[in-house]
């Protein structure tokens, strides 16, 4: 494929040049050439030095020069615009291509405990797509108590949950330690406060999780408002855990929430941790099967990417 901007001349043969391409990509993509070069693992001058012999060999200025903030030049957008074309149709190419020398197809069941954020499992998912995208991936949400006992049972071969200690019964791996605390937002009387006594607590308006009933709430949460007092009053309740940060968020009330799942929000300030001594509740996240089971093919091509990643070095 040639391609031709508006100039009166031919850019005949460009595509022999994929890297300059590729590196153009990337360049629109990340919206700037030092943010280019980062996803690229390239230096910045060396990204530079692509995008002006692309813009030579086209006769044509892609990226506007001397602003402040990235912008492409009308060409730019021609080319960017045809260029994430060709590269969305090689990733679908690629993918068919991986599916169709695949051995492995069916699905796979995984109960995780809800409001789980964690950049292994994350991981773990993105690799056992990337290399079968023909096996399908059932993620249920269930309380601890019930992930221990479906694994144990046979009702589902891996389970991701809390527990204060590995099971002999069980193989666990683990994920993450957990760190919990209370919450409010910017709007609450009580933001920005570090002296605030548990009485006081009690007699604010809550935001509990609608599932506490069902015993599928993350369980330190419960432990924490339970052992503490609080939830007197409640005020907002959600089964979703991005429901629940909202409204804290929002004042509605406060809230127990998983400190590594709102750490931008702590730090950009729109929530405030409530420092209580009492209120420091930490549990350990694991990755739970049963090693006696007889796991299907793609129950065991997950085992081994959640051993892969799991044993990397971090």
């Amino acid at each position: 494929m040639n391609i031709a901007l508006d100039t009166g001349q031919t850019s005949a043969g460009v595509c022999d040049h994929w890297g300059l391409l590729r590196c153009f990509y990337f360049i629109g993509s990340q919206g700037g050439v030092t943010r280019a070069a980062k996803a690229q693992g390239l230096s910045q001058p060396s990204v530079s030095a692509s995008l002006t012999r692309l813009e030579t060999r086209l006769g044509q200025q892609l990226v506007q020069r001397g602003q402040r903030d990235f912008e492409l030049t009308a060409a730019g957008e021609v080319l960017f615009t045809e260029v994430e074309r060709m590269f969305r149709a090689a990733l679908r190419a690629e993918q068919k291509l991986k599916a169709l020398h695949s051995d492995l197809a069916g699905s796979v069941q995984l109960q995780i405990v809800t409001g789980v954020r964690s950049a292994v499992l994350d991981e773990i998912l993105r690799l056992v797509h990337q290399r079968h995208p023909s096996v399908v991936i059932d993620i249920q949400i269930a309380s601890s108590p019930t992930i221990v006992h479906n694994v144990v049972t046979g009702s589902v071969p891996f389970g991701v949950c809390l527990m204060a200690q590995p099971l002999s019964r069980l193989d666990c791996q683990l994920i993450l330690r957990a760190e919990y605390g209370i919450f409010c937002g910017t709007e609450d009387p009580l933001f920005g406060r570090k002296d605030v006594p548990l009485d006081e607590l009690r007699d604010m308006p809550f935001i509990a999780f609608s599932c506490d009933a069902e015993g599928r709430a993350p369980e330190p949460m419960i432990a924490v408002r339970d052992g503490l007092g609080l939830g007197r009053r409640i005020s907002g309740t959600s089964n979703d855990f991005n429901e629940v940060c909202r409204m804290i968020t929002a004042g509605v009330g406060i809230g127990v929430l998983p400190v590594h799942a709102v750490r931008r929000a702590i730090a950009e300030e729109t929530l405030w941790r409530i420092e209580l001594p009492k209120a420091q509740l930490f549990a350990d996240m694991f990755f739970v099967s049963d090693s006696s089971r007889d796991f299907s093919a793609a129950e065991r091509m997950v085992l081994s990417i959640v051993k892969e990643v799991i044993n990397a070095p971090h």
